[in-house]
């Protein structure tokens, strides 16, 4: 809990009782969790307004990440110690069997070159697979 409170201290955000628990569902997590999982996890003690809400404060201090996925799901995960690696570059692996999503490597990797007149503001890589709980 005390890591919880000092990432809320840290990005100068109050300890409201929806922030503790979705930094702790988030933070309990085997894999990046979708909203309604979040909401789930954190029972229904806070509205959904709230939540999104919430979540938008962490992903504009980049105390929480999102992984787009294909159909426009999103995913969000907590991000790596800024002193690791530039969050918004890094790799994620999608489960294609129990639909898990995992931050794999925490490492940036290059930027891909673009096009002239062309500039990459973020950007991550998606690897599909079979994770290692269900290629067991």
């Amino acid at each position: 809990m005390k890591e919880i409170y000092a990432l809320l201290e840290g990005n100068r955000l109050s300890r409201t009782p929806c922030r503790i628990e979705i930094l702790k569902a988030l933070r309990q997590a085997d894999s990046a969790l979708s909203e309604p999982e979040i909401r789930e996890k954190i029972g229904e003690h806070f509205d959904r307004t709230t939540v999104y809400r919430s979540l938008r404060s962490f992903l504009k201090l980049d105390v929480i990440h999102s992984i787009a996925l294909d159909g426009g799901e999103l995913r969000y995960a907590l991000s790596p110690e800024k002193e690791l690696a530039d969050s918004s570059h890094h790799v994620h692996f999608f489960c294609n069997d129990c639909s898990g999503v995992f931050c794999i490597s925490h490492q940036a990797f290059e930027t891909p070159v673009l096009p002239d007149g062309f500039e990459a503001t973020n950007f991550d890589l998606l690897v599909h697979g079979r994770c290692k709980n269900c290629k067991g």
